[in-house]
């Protein structure tokens, strides 16, 4: 109590004795405005009018990186706690719910950040700059709150337990880093979690979490005029703190010799890793390291990828480089099916990792990689949401500026500067994986230092590329609006498409296209072909080999995936107004040339059998599975059967690549397809590059939509299933719902889901009973499918738990059920509820990749678009006890699937 009163007088006397003061202009680069406050708040500001959503993201330079003896997972843990309560604005969770937009909060190892994604309006970005700006010096911090944060804290971390390669990333780290913070992991010692005192996290708290060590990012579509002013009025009025904020100093001493780390404990699936220390963010070498693991790494074109993917030794490779303040890692990942030999992927992992400083690469390996790194970066560019959440890495990495210079540096990197970051940090005495070999005269390789001042050096008068002078229009991201700028159209051979004319940032333009095929009968059992089929169509084509294919797409910064689901085909693709024509040209090719290559498929049936069994034992991964398998009665040939892992594995292995081969000459064709495409491109054009790419590609075979049966699920079902030695447990429940989407009782259910399990930022019933109440899960909620055409609709409920607390979980979801359906929910609860759901809504119409899954759908379903703003109306009219009429009618536990698993046999 005292704290929370010395608080309040703090903030009162704050806000009575300081003075307002506009940011100050520091400097423009390449659209981002810079501003400071005298406290020494930095503020950047990106603008899109493009845009209809617009994000505040806070970043605190502040990680596990600056955590002291004792207080390992104190930057994590707070982050969970400033989601809590301020004492000037009260609960930050409810409040967040009532505005309903997408909110989070991440810790790394050099920062953390908080970032809120609203409707583009002024109350909604004045109230974001108010909230954070009050919960940088007032969060309550009660010792009441920490007290029940400890257990989903503890939660999450026994997630990342259950994952193998997770826990074997971390071991390597700690092997590698022997004084380094980056040994730790950022999730924190559990010890140092559970002992810690809301008073010594409030130190904590009060030493980093001020204006002189944050950055506010501001993007999207908004008013400059009127984000300074907010940030005046809240930002400006916090005082620069007196404390001294001392820098971190520690330098990881050059690795001595190669290290080993080996792990046993349960699993399915084996992994190979090890680590190299490289260079901080800011080090010239970063963008050359990078590229060297790009062309190490990559599919199909990787040296290792060959050496270990291609010889089915190993499932798959990746790598991980993360942008670091001090001198960071490389880390390199290996997957090996249990039935293959680990021995062998191992020796084979480490001769090639041997290789790579002798290796000599090639300009075309060079080309290749860098325009996969260049593709990348114009994407992130182009994605403003994106783009304002990617500088958060960059900003804990010393400067915003850094992630331009990194791309000006990757720009002009050469051949040469791949060959001698080769040589310098991929020294098997700079490994970590192997056994301590003593040694006289090894030269050790020791990561540059680099100091702050450089950082400022190297950043101060930075000014970017000239602007591209693109003016963005904005567009009004509203039904009507849509509406009014949506042309469809169909083919003669009988396709469907909408065309958005909207602007996107960068001149993208983007487009989903839904391939139904076959009847019910025709597609009997061929589920895994249809699967693997798609998933193979860029694996090379008459004319391109598989590296041929990636080269084209990275070039041309585009992307094109393909997908199966039940009886279509999904397509997806991004990419840019001058390449669209082409890029569409290269869908055509898939979808008439795909050759399907032996070597592939044996390749991608490894990969997709590895992660197969990773999942045989997972808890979450078995609750959903064997939840929906309760709820159905398919026969195993149906389209809609649901297959246990162990029953995929089983299927695909089979799969010949002639299956493969028929199905797709037999079945695929357009003449049933519907597509969206959105961007600023001329409707002839458009139109032109629709008829080239699909007219006249008919499917050979019927067509006949298949649809899902409803299936009465006559009494309750419970199963527990164990898994040993796994950390986290996990339970899903469902129930099978006669409903679709045109029912009356459809917007009553929609809104008890709401109030029950899915509403809100953790504030609805199901995840405010299991987290924020009684601590016991990271993750809870409740779910809602109710189809357009049929009938055959669900609910369901999840939660991921320590095993321990089996038995309160399922207590407090049954109750919690039975509850909201004897006394219901209140109208306060309700009203709360309906303005979370309508602001939730805004946001989804800003999103592009959800506005083109509604256009898709509205041609597939033969629907109009208006039913999203005629669902509102329908919420609109109700009342409170109309849903607990309809909540009390379709859920209860008479007829609830509950299955769980987890280590229930642990002591």
């Amino acid at each position: 109590m005292k704290l929370i009163l010395l608080s309040i007088l703090c903030a009162f006397t704050l806000t009575i004795t300081a003075q307002k003061e506009s940011p100050k202009f520091v400097t423009s680069v390449e659209g981002i405005k810079e501003y400071s406050l005298s406290n020494g708040l930095q503020i950047l500001l990106i603008q899109d009018p493009s845009q209809s959503n617009l994000i505040v993201n806070i970043v605190y330079n502040v990680g596990s990186r600056h955590e002291g003896y004792g207080e390992k997972g104190m930057a994590h843990l707070l982050e969970h706690m400033l989601f809590k309560s301020t004492t000037n604005l009260g609960d930050i969770k409810k409040m967040l719910t009532e505005k309903a937009g997408n909110a989070n909060g991440t810790t790394w190892y050099d920062r953390t950040n908080y970032y809120e994604i609203f409707p583009a309006t002024d109350d909604l970005l004045k109230w974001s700059i108010e909230m954070e700006a009050d919960r940088m010096l007032n969060a309550t911090i009660l010792q009441s709150d920490l007290d029940q944060e400890f257990s989903v804290v503890r939660n999450e971390f026994e997630i990342g337990e259950n994952r193998p390669s997770n826990v074997l990333m971390q071991r390597l780290l700690s092997t590698a880093y022997v004084w380094h913070n980056y040994g730790n992991t950022t999730i924190g010692s559990k010890e140092d979690i559970e002992r810690v005192t809301a008073e010594t996290l409030r130190v904590f708290y009060e030493k980093y979490y001020q204006p002189d060590n944050a950055t506010l990012v501001i993007a999207g579509n908004f008013e400059e005029a009127k984000a300074l002013e907010y940030i005046r009025d809240y930002f400006s009025v916090l005082p620069k703190p007196k404390r001294v904020l001392n820098k971190t100093y520690t330098v990881e001493p050059p690795q001595d010799g190669e290290r080993f780390v080996e792990l046993r404990r349960a699993g399915d699936s084996q992994n190979v890793a090890a680590v190299y220390h490289t260079a901080s963010y800011a080090d010239e070498d970063y963008p050359a390291i990078d590229l060297l693991l790009e062309i190490l790494k990559s599919d199909p074109s990787g040296y290792l990828y060959k050496a270990l993917v291609e010889t089915q030794k190993a499932s798959s490779i990746w790598t991980f480089h993360p942008s670091l303040r001090d001198a960071g890692f490389a880390y390199f990942n290996v997957e090996v099916p249990k039935d293959k030999s680990l021995e062998d992927a191992k020796n084979t992992f480490l001769a090639e990792l041997d290789k790579i400083q002798v290796t000599n690469y090639t300009q075309e390996d060079f080309n290749r990689g860098k325009a996969k790194l260049l593709k990348q970066i114009e994407d992130t560019k182009n994605n403003t949401i994106r783009y304002a959440i990617n500088f958060t890495e960059i900003i804990g990495a010393g400067d915003y500026r850094l992630w331009f210079i990194y791309r000006d540096r990757l720009e002009k990197l050469t051949l040469q500067d791949i060959d001698r970051v080769a040589k310098k940090y991929f020294k098997p005495n700079n490994r970590t994986y192997g056994v301590f070999i003593p040694s006289e005269s090894e030269e050790r390789v020791r990561p540059k230092e680099i100091t702050d001042q450089e950082i400022v050096d190297l950043t101060k008068n930075y000014k970017g590329k000239e602007d591209s002078g693109e003016e963005i229009a904005s567009f009004d991201a509203t039904i009507t609006n849509i509406k009014n700028n949506l042309t469809e159209k169909s083919l003669n051979s009988g396709l469907k498409y909408g065309f958005l004319k909207k602007p996107i940032r960068g001149k993208r333009v983007m487009a989903s296209f839904r391939v139904p095929v076959g009847t019910l009968d025709a597609l009997k059992g061929k589920t895994h072909v249809a699967n693997l089929m798609a998933s193979m169509l860029k694996s090379g084509t008459s004319s391109r080999t598989k590296e041929q294919i990636q080269d084209f797409l990275d070039i041309k910064q585009s992307n094109v995936n393909f997908s199966w689901n039940s009886q279509a085909l999904f397509i997806n693709v991004t990419t840019y107004e001058e390449h669209f024509a082409e890029i569409m040209d290269f869908v055509k090719e898939c979808l008439t040339a795909s050759v399907f290559p032996e070597n592939e498929l044996t390749k991608t049936k490894l990969d997709n059998k590895t992660w197969l069994e990773s999942q045989l034992n997972e808890p979450q991964s078995i609750v959903f599975n064997e939840m929906s398998r309760h709820m159905q009665d398919y026969d195993k040939s149906h389209i809609f059967y649901s297959f246990s892992n162990q029953e995929r594995i089983d299927r695909e292995v089979v799969v010949t690549r002639q299956q493969i081969v028929d199905f797709y000459t037999n079945f695929l064709g357009g003449n049933n397809a519907t597509g969206a495409i959105a961007g600023n491109l001329e409707q002839t054009a458009m139109d032109n590059v629709m008829k080239n790419t699909f007219e006249g590609w008919v499917s050979k075979a019927p067509y006949e939509r298949v649809y899902p049966k409803h299936f009465e699920i006559k009494s309750s079902v419970q199963k527990k299933i164990n898994t040993p030695d796994k950390e986290n447990a996990a339970v899903a429940g469902g129930l099978n719902i006669k409903i679709n989407d045109t029912h009356p009782d459809y917007p009553a259910l929609l809104m008890s889901n709401e109030m029950l399990g899915s509403g809100g930022f953790l504030t609805a019933r199901i995840p405010h009973r299991l987290r924020e109440l009684e601590g016991i899960s990271y993750g809870a909620g409740s779910f809602l499918n109710v189809p357009v055409d049929n009938e055959n609709g669900s609910w369901g409920a999840y939660a991921f738990y320590n095993p321990g607390f089996v038995d309160r979980v399922e207590n407090a979801l049954k109750e919690e059920i039975t509850k909201a359906s004897t006394t219901g929910f209140s109208d306060e609860e309700f009203k709360n509820s309906i303005t979370s759901w309508l602001n939730s809504r805004k946001t989804l119409l800003g999103n592009d990749n959800y506005v083109l899954s509604l256009i898709n759908s509205s041609l597939f379903f033969n629907t109009e678009i208006e039913k999203f703003d005629q669902l509102e109306s329908d919420v609109l009219k109700l009342n409170v006890n109309e849903v607990n009429t309809v909540f009390k009618k379709y859920i209860g536990l008479d007829n609830l699937v509950l299955i769980f698993a987890g280590d229930f046999e642990k002591k």
